[in-house]
């Protein structure tokens, strides 16, 4: 446990110090300790399966919170301020397991999939192990559990520009099928508005659980994932 505790700490510095992230100091990190008692209080299940799937997530929680931009200021080139990513062309690359996109500026997705998984990162629980506040904007909903959850949100750090936050998480339904977690986020300052997020105007829109079209939109909505 003191492993783990001491992984997702040097995992926060290196990712921070490698984008060259100045300014907000960052967050105090959350041990598992106090990360399970919060997981406990909210009536959450599986909280050290939580736990374990939000140190996965630390490269990409510590890379949005370097590239978003201080408070007031411009949006970065983010390219250059991911020189972890090994990049096969201009806008690609791999973190890890993870597959990054810059699908135009100031954005940035991650991508990732494994036959038969039910999981493997939290990103939304190693934002807030970070001190992230993250107001949900909503979630569209779909025809069937199978296809996945997403939720939309506005990420807030101290000393940071808010920035657009999307999740979608999909557990493989039968071992043949694909696992699926997908991270978008836009550093723009831009927020759609209520109509562009039921159109799927916001970050990564459109396209998941298959390209199925939701069959609505939802306010309140829970965590994808476990």
């Amino acid at each position: 446990m003191m492993m783990m505790k001491a992984t997702v700490a040097a995992a926060l510095g290196l990712l921070i110090s490698g984008c060259g992230a100045a300014a907000a100091d960052p967050a105090p990190v959350e041990d598992e300790a106090a990360f399970l008692a919060r997981c406990t209080s909210e009536g959450g299940y599986d909280c050290g399966v939580k736990w374990r799937w939000a140190g996965n997530a630390a490269p990409m929680a510590d890379a949005l919170l370097a590239l978003a931009p201080e408070t007031g200021g411009a949006v970065a080139d983010v390219r250059a301020g991911l020189p972890a990513v090994q990049w096969s062309s201009a806008t690609e690359g791999k973190l890890d397991d993870l597959a990054v996109t810059l699908p135009a500026s100031g954005k940035l997705a991650f991508r990732w999939m494994k036959q038969g998984a039910e999981g493997y990162y939290d990103l939304i629980q190693a934002l807030r192990i970070r001190g992230v506040t993250l107001e949900a904007l909503g979630c569209p909903q779909y025809p069937g559990a199978s296809m996945g959850q997403e939720k939309v949100m506005i990420a807030r750090a101290e000393g940071r520009a808010p920035f657009v936050l999307t999740v979608y998480h999909r557990a493989a339904p039968m071992s043949m099928e694909y696992g699926v977690y997908e991270v978008d986020a836009d550093f723009s300052g831009a927020v759609p508005d209520r109509a562009a997020l039921a159109a799927g105007r916001y970050p990564g829109g459109g396209g998941r659980a298959f390209a199925v079209d939701p069959t609505g939109w939802a306010t309140t909505c829970p965590d994808p994932g476990l």
